[in-house]
């Protein structure tokens, strides 16, 4: 069974990663784990867009994802995302012949907790999160391959989350696969927040922890139709225009207003997906012509608005 839910509510005035995160349709998730005792090894093959988050709620294993470099050694309280749907090995010992995860795992129900070799020495809890739209590309592609969070800083609350989420799993009651589902939300962007706060990447989300650059970001999502060049947004944040627009790309990955048209046509993906006139969403965003609108919609989104619509509308909704 897929369960939807909508995580992410909207509200005005959010900061620029709930903006963002709001704007993501969760298309389907799923919430489990496994105990394994003795020796083992797992692999884990590809996998569509989405990402997982997990955590090692106890003892200790080591993690390969194919691609990303060498392994990494998981221990108690540990917790980690895998973004990009790379092929990934789990193991007591990654020198094990690896069995499928589909020979374990296949046909368990929602909610989970799979047992190997009798379970009781390592525990991996967690979710895994699809998201549909070009939101995900700007959220998930600007992270590693893997997240690995080992700081003890705000780890009480994940240590929190996770432990709640064992006990549901642990003895099914009504309402516990929707309990550990909340949980896991709270676990994604918490574990967010912290690689976020360890300022290791790059782009716009490791940009937010920047105090001006994410104060000029910021003020972007709160006024994403206002008149924005890149003098008034460096005013806005007290810098001189050169240095505001040096820091800005540096940080970013693109310059402020190639940043802000991006942002303008994301919102007005949105509003296009909600059947919302051309002409209303071109002037929601801050376009008085229709027609250069349109120019920038395709430029970025690499369609015109209508055919963007039309392709909306001839899409099946997993969501309904």
């Amino acid at each position: 069974m897929r369960y939807y839910l909508v995580f992410f509510g909207e509200r005005p005035n959010m900061d620029p990663l709930s903006d963002v995160l709001a704007m993501l349709q969760p298309r389907s998730y799923r919430v489990g784990g496994f105990e394994a005792g003795g020796d083992w090894s797992i692999r884990f093959g590809a996998y569509e867009e989405g990402i997982k988050c997990y955590a090692l709620t106890t003892g200790r294993c080591w993690i390969a994802v194919e691609g990303a470099g060498a392994p990494l050694l998981l221990e108690e309280g540990d917790c980690f995302l895998l973004p990009h749907g790379w092929p990934f090995q789990i193991a007591s010992d990654l020198n094990l012949p690896a069995d499928d995860w589909r020979h374990h795992f296949v046909g368990s129900p929602e909610g989970t907790v799979v047992k190997l070799n009798g379970g009781s020495g390592v525990t991996v809890l967690g979710s895994h999160f699809q998201f549909i739209g070009p939101l995900a590309e700007m959220l998930l592609g600007l992270l590693p391959p893997i997240v690995h969070l080992r700081s003890e800083t705000d780890r009480m609350t994940l240590r929190w989350a996770f432990d709640r989420m064992r006990q549901e799993l642990a003895v099914s009651q009504p309402g516990s696969v929707l309990i550990a589902q909340h949980l896991a939300q709270l676990i994604f962007i918490q574990a967010l927040r912290l690689h976020l706060g360890e300022g290791k990447g790059v782009g716009w989300l490791s940009a937010l922890s920047d105090k001006r650059v994410g104060a000029a970001i910021t003020a972007i999502h709160r006024e994403p139709a206002r008149r924005w060049t890149v003098q008034s947004l460096a005013l806005d944040v007290g810098m001189s225009r050169s240095s505001f627009a040096a820091r800005f790309g540096q940080l970013v990955g693109e310059g402020p207003i190639e940043y802000l048209t991006r942002w303008r046509m994301l919102l007005a993906g949105r509003c296009l997906s909600r059947g919302e006139p051309v002409g209303m969403v071109a002037r929601t965003i801050g376009y008085e012509s229709e027609s250069a609108f349109s120019t920038a919609f395709k430029r970025v989104m690499g369609s015109t608005p209508r055919r963007y619509a039309r392709q909306l509308l001839l899409q099946p909704s997993d969501l309904g």
